[in-house]
């Protein structure tokens, strides 16, 4: 196997590398990655499995249930406990960690103490290791079933160490595959939005550090390098206010439904038929977004039956954000999680050899990071 460095900076759109003229030294060779549906563990989970979201089962951060919910318990609480007490937080946390052996990234973000009896965690290991897409295999399943040396810098170790410790292990050839991934352009995106200098400094950054880590590895004809994105970002033009507008419906929770307001998504389980007429009702003629179909959910990739991610699910248009959500009450600069069709949602792609083509998916990677792999579930799903 030749000496395989993957690099996946998150949010490194195509345009966005188009519009800062990011063009490492080296990776001479370039193509346009359309993205999934979702988010970031979307995004991930069908870079190293090969598979699309409803294969790989990881669509969302959280999915609904009614029986199996890590956070069941809370429902015993007084009502007048907040989720947003410190010391129940890390209650939860602690629970998440030592019981429910959760090692995959999760945030508690700000949903409603009432909300949370109802959800799960589907994505329960840790992506960036070995079993970390639960019942699909992952290249990282691969390399360790056969004994394939490699080593990993993930979000919990910051950019400046895990470009550095990368340069020095490829340099020292301390392993054959190695991959890191960085959320540090994604934060200053949502924070600055794609035209700010402030993008420009970081991905100029970012160029020199590749360039270095590439006149480290072993030639071209030894080695394989890749640098790609999981999604784009779109500027933010727009804010909408949905969970006032289902408040004002009257229907209750969890007798007629279960919300979960995402930045892009507001998903809904439905449980009475009245909740159906008038979320159907609501979402059928508000602006700025659209209700997905069951068609367009199969187009995407995202198709669940038993509507564990939502029964109901509006999707807003580009440059629409959901505020307030369950993400928070401030507004972002720049945001993802809109149709991958969307311009600005391609990710790109930068090697240092040929290509198979200019217009690629995120689910082609795993094949190209690991040539042979085999994209498939391996044992029966949660």
């Amino acid at each position: 196997m030749k000496t395989t460095i993957i690099i996946i900076i998150d949010a490194l759109g195509f345009e966005l590398a188009e519009k800062h003229g990011f063009t490492p030294a080296g990776l001479p060779h370039r193509a346009r990655l359309k993205t999934v549906l979702g988010f970031s563990q979307a995004a991930l989970a069908s870079i190293f499995t090969g598979l699309a979201p409803d294969e790989h089962s990881l669509w969302m951060m959280y999915s609904f249930t009614r029986d199996r919910s890590p956070f069941a318990w809370l429902a015993h609480l007084p009502h007048s406990v907040s989720a947003r007490r410190l010391w129940l937080r890390r209650l939860m946390q602690w629970k998440l960690s030592h019981i429910d052996r959760v090692r995959g990234y999760y945030s508690l973000y700000d949903i409603p103490r009432e909300v949370f009896p109802y959800l799960d965690l589907p994505a329960r290991g840790d992506i960036f290791a070995p079993g970390g897409a639960g019942s699909a295999g992952t290249v990282l399943d691969a390399l360790a079933e056969d004994r394939t040396p490699f080593l990993v810098w993930d979000y919990r170790i910051g950019e400046e160490r895990a470009f550095s410790e990368l340069e020095g292990a490829v340099r020292e050839r301390r392993a054959v595959f190695y991959l890191l991934y960085t959320a540090g352009l994604d934060a200053d995106l949502h924070r600055h939005g794609t035209s700010a200098p402030a993008i420009r400094t970081h991905l100029a950054w970012y160029q020199d550090r590749i360039e270095r880590i590439c006149a480290a590895a072993p030639s071209a004809a030894e080695a394989n390098v890749l640098v790609f994105g999981d999604h784009g970002m779109c500027d933010v033009r727009e804010h909408i206010d949905i969970a006032s507008r289902v408040d004002r419906l009257g229907l209750a929770i969890p007798d007629d439904h279960v919300p979960f307001y995402d930045s892009t998504m507001a998903r809904f389980k439905v449980v009475s038929p009245r909740a159906r007429d008038a979320l159907i009702g609501l979402f059928g003629a508000m602006p700025s977004g659209h209700m997905v179909s069951d068609i367009e959910r199969k187009e995407r990739g995202v198709a669940f039956p038993d509507g564990r991610f939502g029964d109901i699910i509006f999707l807003a248009d580009p440059g629409v954000i959901i505020l307030p959500s369950y993400m928070g009450n401030e507004p972002v600069s720049a945001m993802h999680g809109y149709d991958p069709d969307t311009g600005g949602m391609y990710s790109v792609l930068l090697s240092n050899s040929g290509l198979p083509a200019r217009e690629m998916s995120i689910r082609d990677l795993a094949g190209l990071m690991l040539p042979g792999f085999v994209a498939e579930r391996r044992r029966g799903s949660r």
